[in-house]
């Protein structure tokens, strides 16, 4: 059985976004129709696309608001310091990049900064928790809330994904100094999967992201506030929809 041709994710995407020339298209689209394995992955990746601009797409109809205009002119003057404030802005960009264009895929990124490295670490059971919580009720969201705040010396909420059929089941604390705390709040999908979103003072310059590392598909979310990591098995889109849900809910 011969390999299938190793194309990188850029030039798919760049194919599905008509970003080729004419020839490039013509070629690139016979080697996709000649080999089964690409034609799955373009045929994901339009299928991701497609549900990322029906989820977002309306946002690039819709003005924006005055405040936010007021912001960004106003940017030059002052350093943003307030929480929320980085939540709409990093949600902006996110938008932005949904719509403009698809996400980076990657197989894997050496190298990553600290606070992706801690969350992987974390997720593999490679780092040793300070503190675990279990969440086996609602009645226990409570606690969970307050040992996030604590630990991370700052106002969060514990962000509600029960409408993506993720469940809260846990917390743990990793690392003892201030800036260097992390949170693991882990959520159980109804089908078993676990969705781990990991929380830290950010570790490098504001960022949105989202790769695929083995079967694992990461995602980071980074302002000059908070950092979040998160990660699970599921498709872009589902990550894309978890992360947005996930980082509003931090503030809710």
């Amino acid at each position: 059985m011969s390999e299938p041709l190793r194309i990188p994710d850029e030039q798919l995407h760049a194919l599905i976004d008509g970003e080729l020339s004419v020839q490039e298209c013509a070629e690139l689209e016979a080697a996709v129709a000649a080999d089964p394995y690409l034609s799955q992955r373009v045929a994901h990746f339009r299928a991701d696309k497609a549900r990322l601009v029906q989820i977002y797409g309306p946002v690039a109809d819709m003005p924006l608001p005055e405040h936010w205009i007021r912001m960004i002119e106003n940017e030059p003057l002052r350093r943003k310091r307030s929480f929320s404030i980085e939540a709409i802005a990093g949600i902006a960009a996110a938008f932005m990049l949904v719509i403009g264009g698809t996400l980076a895929y990657r197989e894997s990124v050496p190298h990553e900064e600290p606070i992706v490295e801690q969350a992987l670490a974390a997720r593999n059971d490679v780092l040793a928790p300070r503190k675990v919580l279990a969440v086996k009720a609602p009645a226990q969201d409570s606690a969970a809330a307050q040992t996030l705040s604590s630990a991370l010396a700052m106002r969060v909420s514990v962000p509600d994904l029960k409408r993506m059929g993720y469940s809260l089941v846990g917390v743990r604390v990793y690392g003892s100094a201030p800036q260097a705390k992390g949170v693991e709040l882990l959520y159980r999908h109804r089908d078993k999967r676990i969705f781990a979103l990991y929380l830290r003072r950010p570790s490098g310059p504001p960022r949105f992201d989202q790769y695929k590392q083995g079967n694992l598909r990461v995602c980071i979310w980074q302002d000059d506030v908070l950092g979040a990591v998160m990660t699970g098995e599921m498709s872009a889109a589902e990550m894309q929809r978890l992360a947005s849900l996930a980082y509003t809910g931090l503030e809710s």
